[in-house]
């Protein structure tokens, strides 16, 4: 399992947390905050990984945690 942290392109800090599961893919869960105040948690999974190289990986996640944080607020 890999941690990583990162801030959206609408202004929301992330915590996450990604490990390989099924199906050539990666599972993510990311907690949100805006100012320091708890705003949600999202979940989701990135496929097609394994020709990927581990900072690859880490982008891919970080990627598909913006598209699905992003578009809903």
């Amino acid at each position: 399992m890999d941690d990583l942290v990162g801030t959206t392109s609408n202004g929301f800090n992330y915590t996450a947390q990604y490990d390989t599961a099924a199906l050539d893919s990666v599972a993510w869960a990311a907690t949100f905050r805006k100012d320091g105040i708890y705003r949600g948690m999202r979940h989701g999974r990135v496929f097609d990984v394994s020709n990927l190289s581990n900072p690859d990986i880490k982008l891919a996640v970080m990627d598909d945690i913006e598209e699905i944080w992003v578009k809903e607020h």
